[in-house]
């Protein structure tokens, strides 16, 4: 059997992997997979970079927030968020990424694929046609039915929305992990998912667990960002 830890949505929120990391400290995976958005809104963007860099079977892409820091540091304009208090959030991670970690993030594709146990695997922020559609395990079941229609893939396994879930749409099987750094349901635990593979059998688990929320509260203060935040991830809802 093959074991494929896939994580997504970290926002810079390292106490949050580090809790999924102690959790998971006896299983073996092949792969670990992240779909994206390493950075902003947390205050630990190099930490969650550098946990991915340091691990040779880790997979990842760009998600929007880590391609708008990159515009940032180009010297483009955001166009957005629009709001103020986000864009803060994307500011502060340009100001304070180490040079080696925007150098890991200028590496990663937008999306990819890889085979495992002779599954087809496609990874996305998105989907594979539109990198910033939100896909909710409500969203209608027409637009999988598309997806699955024009997919080379057995597994789509896709982020961007913050909702855990996973369906079998026309035999193909899509996987949303949640976000291990910013969930948004009110529940403010980590979420991720563990993917097994088994002679073309295909199975997944979804996990919630508790990590230390102070921890990010004490760097989103150090800091002096906005106190929203600190709100929303004690809450575990989107605010703004």
């Amino acid at each position: 059997m093959k074991k494929i830890l896939v994580l997504g949505d970290i926002h810079a929120n390292y106490p949050a992997l580090q809790a999924i990391q102690n959790y998971v400290r006896e299983y073996r995976f092949d792969r670990i997979i992240n779909t994206g958005d390493f950075t902003v809104y947390g205050t630990f963007p190099n930490e969650t970079i550098q946990w991915f860099r340091k691990r040779k079977k880790s997979v990842s892409i760009l998600g929007g927030t880590d391609r708008r820091v990159l515009k940032i540091l180009k010297g483009k304009k955001l166009k957005r968020p629009k709001k103020e208090e986000k864009r803060v959030m994307y500011y502060w991670t340009s100001e304070n990424l180490r040079p080696d970690n925007v150098k890991y993030l200028q590496s990663l594709p937008r999306q990819t694929d890889f085979t495992i146990d002779n599954v087809r695997i496609g990874l996305f922020h998105g989907t594979f046609d539109n990198e910033d559609e939100t896909l909710f395990a409500s969203s209608p079941e027409s637009r999988f039915r598309e997806l699955a229609k024009g997919s080379t893939f057995q597994v789509h396994i896709m982020g961007h929305s913050h909702t855990p879930y996973y369906k079998i749409i026309d035999g193909v099987h899509f996987v949303n992990p949640g976000s291990v750094g910013r969930m948004f349901d009110g529940d403010p635990r980590a979420a991720f998912a563990i993917l097994k593979l088994s002679s073309g059998e295909i199975a997944v688990e979804h996990f919630r667990i508790s990590y230390p929320v102070e921890e990010v509260i004490k760097g989103l203060k150090k800091n002096r960002l906005p106190e929203i935040y600190a709100k929303m991830y004690r809450l575990g809802k989107k605010l703004n």
